[in-house]
């Protein structure tokens, strides 16, 4: 394989838009390993994606982020930035560009458009869609995208960028009075995950959770004779790297916990 024409077809037949909003995340430097059998057969076939046709930056996007995930790399490269720059030529910020581009239409997959019609193929097709609505805030990302192609079937009309972006106008004008939503802040986020948590564990069954005791806790807080008493084991060796783990079920057995 050649890998400079190669690389030179790629950064031609993948859009160039970058999408300057996508975060990206500092490489961490990985240990030189052996890959097993499974990873290397994965990461042949996401090198297959990108050295083939790259039918849809998409593809690229997913085949990319798979082998950074799963440092797919490692075995020659300890960086996924110099695997990135070696082996296809492809520059940090493109890299991410694509995967960022990739990440926003697999999100929109996972709403339905089948109500819209049954066509296939009704996501975006072109890096400079995924370039527009990263300007747009997650949350309407979605509303912006079906009235763009709602346009398209309606009008006949190639889906533009343009097009994305007076679609966005459009529906923040409809709302009178209303601010388009803001990206939620980290601690809306955490609070989130926090009450889909909570929700969770309010509906399990007492021996689904456990609880760790540590020794250094116990140790610390003269509780070791306690617990063993607790335990019924007394000869029980309890040093601070101790480690047990009990359901909530039998901590209340034990009085540990009690229902209120």
């Amino acid at each position: 394989m050649a890998k400079k024409n190669f690389s030179n077809d790629l950064l031609r037949d993948l859009h160039a838009e970058p999408i300057n909003q996508l975060t990206t995340i500092d490489d961490e430097t990985t240990e030189l390993s052996a890959l097993s059998s499974e990873e290397k057969l994965n990461l042949n076939t996401y090198e297959e994606i990108i050295e083939k046709g790259l039918k849809t930056f998409i593809e690229v996007g997913n085949a990319l982020f798979e082998i950074k995930n799963n440092k797919l790399y490692r075995e020659s490269f300890t960086t996924f930035e110099a695997y990135c720059k070696d082996r296809w030529q492809l520059k940090r910020q493109r890299a991410y560009e694509l995967m960022g581009a990739a990440e926003i239409v697999n999100q929109l997959s996972e709403n339905n458009l089948s109500e819209i019609s049954d066509k296939p193929n009704l996501l975006p097709s072109k890096e400079s869609h995924a370039n527009a609505l990263a300007q747009i805030p997650v949350t309407l990302r979605f509303q912006v995208w079906r009235g763009v192609v709602e346009e398209s079937l309606n009008t006949g009309k190639a889906i533009t960028a343009k097009m994305i972006t007076e679609q966005t106008e459009l529906l923040a004008s409809s709302v009178k009075g209303a601010q388009m939503p803001s990206e939620p802040t980290e601690e809306e986020i955490k609070e989130g995950i926090l009450k889909k948590i909570r929700s969770k564990v309010s509906k399990a069954k007492l021996d689904d959770i456990r609880v760790e005791i540590s020794g250094k806790w116990l140790i610390k807080n003269s509780l070791v004779d306690v617990w063993r008493e607790i335990r019924q084991n007394p000869n029980e060796e309890i040093g601070v790297d101790y480690r047990v783990q009990i359901t909530l079920s039998q901590a209340e057995k034990m009085g540990i916990i009690r229902r209120i």
